[in-house]
This record gives structure tokens, sequence and C-alpha cells, in this order.
């Protein structure tokens, strides 16, 4: 068993190019997949066709299977000449049901075979596109009427009755490689559509997502219960200055991708990162009464996880500020956009960060009077200035009680 799968696997990756994308890999294989085992029919039909004394014909269908044949001996040579083999199999296909239909006599007379130059546009579209499908189907249609007026002008070569099982099995053929052309671009839309609904809902919060498939407009939301956290790197870009750029983004990544599983966990809303910069929200979009408790198990893993943790070499701290209060939460603009947060808490909450104490969580006097009394242990810090906001009263959370 094992070694028909490495058969089938090598088959598979005749012409397959570095850079090549999951959708032109499926088409490729789909082409491959016709070539191969389009040989055996082509072998059988013509045999048969021999012994019902059509030769031509029968030599025909022998030939025919020489063109899959070196199709895939090309395509493992030349991956770039890909398109071309295509244009040439799906040539081959009308010429080897036209060339019969006329040999025996007309459209009926030859079992319905050019019912199969239907497919010639259902393989153009999954090979190719859409421009090239139109003129495949322009091409079809030309061999249909081909197949109705040549026999009618030119005396067929063999005398045939209508058989019931070739009609049958052209129309049963037809419809069965119809059915599965059509089911691919069904999987194809629906597995494009939900690597698209997957990456807006990574983008964006779920119920936001929704509403923006079906609203475009402005989303501005009144949030009277909220709480924000900032949370920063401490000597950031001096450290930053002596990195490469991908050790840079790799370190950020590696920091950010795990506050992001505590965010999942915790039930919160990632709003965005700036540089080296973590806003992360609770109550928004869903509304919830413990936001301030959630923000504050946030706050106390950040700390704690950045306190034991070694980054490739590196100690990082972090400097975390807290505040709680109405939001105004939403979506603006037309590109480009993303969901985030406006007003006065959340400018409070980043200046609770960037006046902060490194390794710390300062929250404000809101968040302090929500924290107070819930199992949390905080401890003044006393009035600071507070760039904009003049002394205000500021506690440091440090820990569960």
């Amino acid at each position: 068993m094992s070694m028909i799968r490495r058969l089938w696997q090598r088959l598979m990756s005749i012409g397959a190019y570095p850079g090549e994308t999951e959708s032109q890999a499926g088409r490729r294989r789909i082409v491959i997949g016709y070539m191969v085992f389009g040989i055996p029919p082509r072998i059988v039909f013509g045999l048969e066709r021999f012994d019902l004394g059509y030769g031509w014909i029968g030599v025909v269908d022998m030939l025919a299977w020489i063109i899959p044949a070196l199709g895939l001996v090309v395509l493992a040579r030349r991956p770039s000449w890909f398109t071309g083999i295509v244009h040439v199999l799906l040539a081959s296909s009308l010429l080897e049901n036209l060339i019969p239909t006329v040999a025996l006599g007309g459209i009926v007379e030859s079992g319905l075979l050019m019912a199969w130059a239907s497919l010639v546009v259902v393989g153009a579209l999954i090979a190719l596109d859409r421009r090239a499908a139109r003129f495949w189907f322009a091409a079809a249609v030309g061999a249909v009427i081909l197949g109705a007026v040549l026999p009618e002008m030119i005396d067929p070569l063999y005398e045939a009755e209508p058989i019931l099982d070739d009609i049958v099995g052209s129309l049963v053929g037809t419809a069965v490689f119809s059915y599965a052309g059509m089911a691919y671009f069904v999987r194809q839309r629906d597995q494009f559509q939900q690597q698209s609904d997957d990456l807006l809902h990574n983008i964006l919060p779920n119920e936001i997502a929704a509403r923006l498939k079906s609203d475009r407009s402005m989303i501005a939301e009144d949030f009277p219960h909220a709480s924000v956290l900032f949370a920063d790197v401490v000597g950031f870009t001096p450290m930053s200055a002596g990195m490469s750029p991908p050790e840079l983004v790799g370190l950020l990544n590696e920091v950010f991708s795990t506050f992001d599983g505590f965010v999942d966990e915790l039930g919160l809303e990632k709003i965005k990162t700036v540089g080296d910069e973590y806003m992360v929200a609770a109550g928004v979009p869903v509304p919830r009464d413990d936001h301030a408790e959630a923000i504050a198990e946030l706050a106390l893993r950040i700390r704690d996880h950045m306190a034991d943790t070694d980054f490739g070499g590196h100690r990082l701290t972090m400097r975390i500020g807290i505040n709680s209060g109405p939001v105004v939460a939403g979506i603006i603009g037309t590109h480009k956009f993303s969901y985030d947060m406006w007003g006065d808490t959340v400018n409070t909450a980043s200046r609770m960060e960037s006046s902060g104490v490194p390794g710390q969580i300062q929250v404000s006097h809101a968040t302090h009077d929500l924290l107070t009394g819930n199992g949390y242990h905080l401890d003044p810090r006393g009035p600071i200035d507070i760039k904009g906001k003049g002394q205000m009263q500021t506690w440091l959370l440090v820990g569960r009680s």
C-alpha cells in the first residue's frame, strides 16, 4: 500500500514548481489525474471499435492516448508549459469526439459522442480561467455544429445505427463529470469563503465582523462600563537598535502571541499593537460586569510571564496601565479599517501605562474602586503628575488577596 501511495505522490508532484500556490497545485493535480486516468479508457475504446469494424475510429482512439501521455512527459520537464498543455488536451478532446461523429454519420448515430464536448468548457474553467473557458465554450459549440452539419455534406465512412447503451453512457458520463466539476467549484468557493471569514474574524471581533458583512457603514457604539489595558516594553528602543529587523519582529511576535493566548482564555478583546505597545479591552464589544476583574487577571498574567521568561537571551520588562469607564468603540473609514476605541477612558489608560513603574501594574482611581473588595491587593502610589491630567491618585496592582 505504501508503494502505491508513493507512486501516487510522485505522479501528483509532476510539474510542481517553487512558489506554487495551493490553488495552482490543485488545478495541476486535476489535469494530471485526467491525463493518467484518461489513457486506459482510450485504449479500451479503440480496441472495441476495431472489434466492431470501425477501424479508422479505432485508430483515432488509439492515437488519442498518446497526447495525454506526452503531456505528462512535457509537464515533468517544462512546468511553465502547463497552460499550453491544457489547451492541447482540450483540443484533442474535441477532435476525438468530432471525428467519430462525422465518420459514423451524425450525432445520434455516434451515440451522442458530442455530448462530451460540454466537458471541455468545465475543464477550461477548472484548469485555466474564465477567459479561456469563453473561448472553449465557443469552440465546443462550433464542434457540435460541425458534428451536425458535416455528416450531411460528407458520406459517412461507416453505416451505424444508434446504440441505446452508447447514448445512455454519453448522457450519464457527461452528467457525472459535470457534477464533479460543479462540486469542485462549490468546494473551492466554500473554502475561499471560509478563509476569508477566518481572516476577517481574526482582524475584527466576531460580532463586528458579522455586522460588517451586511453593513459597510460606520460602526460606533457607546459602552458605559469597560476597562482598557495598555502594556509597553521598557527600554525597547535602545534594545532594538542592536537587533536585526527579523530578530526584532520575531521577538515581538513571540511576546505578543503569548499575550494573545491569555486574551482568548479570558474572553477579552485585543484592540491593536502599535510598535511594542499592546492594547486590550474588557467589556467591548460584548458588555460584561466583571470587566475590571478580567483585565486585572490579564495584567497579572502578563507581568508574571514577563518576569519568569527569557526571550532569546533577552529579559524584558513591561509597564502596564489600566483604567475603567465609558468608551466608544467601532470602525470608521472604508479602507484598511480596524476595530478601535476612543474617549477619555482610553487616553487615561494610556497615561497609566506611560507614567507607570517598570514591572508593575498601575491603575486609576476608577479601576481601584472596581477591584477593591473583589479579591485584589492594591498599594497606593500616591498622587502623581499625569500628562494632560494634572495630579491623579493611582495605585499599583500587587496581586490577588
